[in-house]
Parts: C-alpha cells; structure tokens; sequence
C-alpha cells in the first residue's frame, strides 16, 4: 500500500489546465489595467468638481469642465469594458476546462508513474 501512495502524485490544476490558467494570468493583468483607467476617471471627476468652484471666464470654464467630464466618462467606460470582457473570458475559460474534464480529456486529479525500480525490485526477490 506504501507503494501505491508514492507512485500516484497530485497534480496542480495550472500544470494540468495550461491554456486556462494562461487565460487567468492575462485577466488579473487587465484586471489591474481596468482599476487604474477606472482611478484616473475618478480622478478626473474630482478634477472637474474642483474646476466647478474656480472663477474662471464663460469659454474656459465650460471647455475645461467638459473635457475632465469626458476624459473620466472615457477612461471608466473603458476601463469597465475591458473588465468585463476578460472577467467573461476567464470565466468561458473554466467552463471550458470543466467541460473537457467532465470528457476525461486532459483534466487529471492524479496521475500513475510508472515505478520502475519498484518492479525490478520487486521481481529480483
């Protein structure tokens, strides 16, 4: 029984899902990209708020205002755009890992190695 225990070993779900798990890395990079486009809207916003309170003349005021308010409606729709689409890939991604899974086609929990030295040793005594 001992040596049954040895010969199966556990396989990591990144080893044995590769294309997943390199779907899952590029997520978490747009994941951070989408979170730093939706801050600098934020950003913008505040700026645009701020501008609001200056005195600044009629033309400059109103150019000002609407090119902050569009820059940070540009950058949160973007950014929430991207997020939305790689949270949708990852998630095709999994699914896509389970359903080759539940086929048996390449999703193993362990995997048998061939014990050689087991056998000879065995089979000498």
């Amino acid at each position: 029984m001992y040596e049954r225990e040895q010969s199966v070993r556990h396989v990591r779900w990144r080893e044995a899902n590769p294309e997943a798990y390199v779907e899952l890395q590029r997520t978490w990079g747009v994941i951070g990209h989408s979170s730093v486009l939706m801050v600098l809207s934020l950003s913008l916003i505040g700026t645009s708020l701020t501008l609001g309170y200056l005195h600044l003349p009629g033309w400059l005021e109103t150019s000002a205002l609407m090119g902050t308010s569009g820059a940070a409606v540009g950058c949160g729709g973007i950014g929430l755009w991207r997020l939305v689409r790689a949270l949708f890939r990852s998630v095709r991604a999994v699914v896509r890992t389970r359903q080759c899974g539940a086929d048996g086609e390449g999703q193993g929990e362990t995997v048998e190695e061939s014990a050689p030295e087991v056998t000879l040793a065995a089979g000498s005594s």
